[in-house]
């Protein structure tokens, strides 16, 4: 993992300086109950740190890397609350990761499949907690492996962050990997 993170922070180090600067929280006073981290490249740091603890694949891990670098540019205020969201950053950061995948394989760091996996899951870590179970296995059936990349993903990015919110959204590994079996 840490070969990843120094090789990102080496070649893209714009990329870290504007997750450094990008921050969840709402306003100067008031922390995010759902990132108390603050910044996006911190929550980025502890997202890989639990890919690496749990001894997650390259995919996994490079996924976790890559998976919310399209946070600086979606970060807005919603209206309707007045607090800090990213929405649609999943497929932004999958965009964004276009180009560093490419120079992955370039550098045979990656395969072209790989590259293809890992911007996909980057595209979806947010829809497990949008979509039923049924859903889940229509969507995914026949594509267990992905499926489980995706929820080791979304596991990771679920552990990597600090949070005072009793509204943390729940999250069960084991259940939605039986949902195949």
């Amino acid at each position: 993992m840490t070969e990843f993170i120094d090789w990102f922070s080496t070649t893209y180090p714009e990329y870290k300086e504007e997750l450094l600067n990008c921050h969840h929280n709402f306003n100067n006073s008031e922390t995010n109950p759902y990132h108390v981290e603050g910044d996006c490249w911190s929550h980025i740091m502890m997202v890989c740190k639990v890919a690496d603890l749990r001894g997650y694949d390259k995919i996994v891990q490079i996924s976790a890397l890559l998976h919310d670098i399209g946070k600086p540019q979606s970060r807005k205020i919603n209206p309707k609350n007045n607090h800090i969201q990213f929405f649609g950053h999943e497929k932004i950061s999958a965009i964004l990761a276009q180009p560093i995948l490419k120079e992955l394989v370039e550098n045979k760091k990656i395969t072209n499949e790989e590259s293809l996996e890992i911007e996909e899951l980057i595209s979806l870590h947010g829809i497990l907690y949008k979509i039923t179970h049924q859903e889940i296995i229509e969507r995914f059936k026949g594509r267990e492996n992905f499926f489980r990349h995706l929820v080791e993903l979304v596991e990771c990015d679920n552990l990597g962050r600090f949070t005072t919110s009793s509204n943390q959204r729940v999250f069960n590994k084991e259940e939605l990997l039986n949902l195949f079996k």
